[in-house]
C-alpha cells in the first residue's frame, strides 16, 4: 500500500493541497499515446495543447492546483503506466470487447488495470449486456475490479466517425441484465446518463450498489449542463448524493478539469457535505480506499 492511500485512510477529511484545497478524486479522465493524441477545439472554443508533452504537463498542473490526489485514467492507445506520484488509477478505454482474457488478467494481477473502462459500447452499437463483454465482466467480478460504462449520448455528428452509434444504446437501463447477473460487481455510469438522467436515478433507486459519475455533463455544452443540474437536484431530493462521484471527462482539454470543479462548486443547492462526498468521499468508498 503506498503512502498516499495510508493518508486517506487515517485522515480522509484533513488532507489539504495548496492554499488549503481539500482533496479531489477524478473518476473520469483520458490519456493517449502520441499517435492517438489529437488537437481540436472544445465547445467553448479552446484548443487542446499543441503537443502530447504539453498536454500531459497541463494535466498534472491541474492535479497540483486542485489537489487531485487520484484520477481514474482511461488509456487510449497508451500503455498503462503508473506515475511516480501514485495519482493515476489505470483504466482501459475500449469500444469493442477485448480479445484476450489471459492478457486482461495479467494486467489486473500486475496492478496496471484497476478499473475496466471507460467502455464505450454505444459507439459500436452495443451495450454492456452484449455477450462479448461477459468473460471480462466475470473476471472483474472475481478480482473486484470496478467497471465504468459510458451512458447517454455522444457529440454532434457522432455517426460520421462511429456509424453504428445509436442513442438508445446509451440508456442506463441497458445495463440492468448485467446488474442482475453480477450483483456484487461494482459499476458506475459515466456521464450519469446525460439526457437519460431520470433512468439513471431509477436504476440507482432499484439497485443500491450502482454509482454514477458526472463526467462531461459538468462542462461540455448547455444541454449537458442542464442535465447535470436537474440530475443533482433530484439526486439530492431522493437521497442518492452518496453514490455520485466527480469526474471531469478531461479528454484533450486540460482546462475542462478546472471548469468541472468550478461548476460543481457553484451549485448552491448542494451543501458543503454534499460537495465533499461527490468530490472525494464517495470515490474513497467505491474504490475501497478506506
Amino acid at each position: 500500500m503506498n503512502k498516499i492511500f495510508l493518508i486517506l485512510i487515517i485522515v480522509p477529511f484533513s488532507v489539504l493541497g495548496q492554499d488549503g484545497i481539500k482533496p479531489i478524486i477524478d473518476m473520469h479522465l483520458h490519456d493517449y499515446s502520441i499517435e492517438k493524441y489529437y488537437v481540436a477545439p472544445s465547445p467553448d472554443g479552446i484548443f487542446s495543447p499543441a503537443t502530447h508533452q504539453e498536454y500531459r504537463r497541463q494535466v498534472f498542473s491541474m492535479f497540483k492546483k486542485y489537489n487531485i490526489v487520484h484520477a481514474v485514467v482511461s488509456t487510449n492507445g497508451a500503455e498503462n503506466k503508473l506515475d511516480k506520484e501514485g495519482i493515476l488509477i489505470p483504466g482501459m478505454y475500449i469500444e469493442e470487447p477485448p480479445k484476450d482474457t489471459i492478457q486482461f488478467k495479467k494486467l489486473i494481477e500486475s496492478g496496471k488495470l484497476k478499473v475496466f473502462g471507460e467502455i464505450g459500447a454505444v459507439y459500436v452499437g452495443k451495450t454492456l449486456a452484449d455477450p462479448g463483454y461477459d468473460p471480462f465482466l466475470k473476471i472483474c467480478d472475481r478480482y473486484n475490479i470496478p467497471v465504468a460504462i459510458h451512458t447517454g449520448g455522444g457529440p454532434p455528428n457522432v455517426t460520421s466517425f462511429s456509424p453504428k452509434f445509436r442513442i438508445p444504446k446509451g440508456d442506463p437501463y441497458t445495463i440492468e441484465d448485467v446488474l442482475n447477473k453480477y450483483p456484487n460487481l461494482k459499476i458506475y455510469m459515466m456521464h450519469a446518463g446525460t439526457s437519460y438522467y431520470e433512468h439513471t436515478l431509477e436504476l440507482m433507486r432499484t439497485y443500491p450498489t450502482v454509482y454514477a459519475d458526472l463526467g462531461v455533463i459538468l462542462w461540455w455544452d448547455k444541454p449537458e449542463m442542464d442535465f447535470a443540474e436537474a440530475f443533482l437536484r433530484k439526486a439530492k431530493r431522493y437521497g442518492f448524493i452518496n453514490r455520485i462521484m466527480f469526474g471531469s471527462d478531461q479528454m484533450v482539454w486540460p482546462h475542462a478539469i478546472e471548469k468541472s470543479i468550478k461548476k460543481l462548486d457553484s451549485y448552491d443547492f448542494l451543501s458543503e457535505k454534499d460537495k465533499r462526498n461527490i468530490f472525494y468521499n464517495n470515490a474513497v468508498k467505491f474504490l475501497n480506499l478506506n
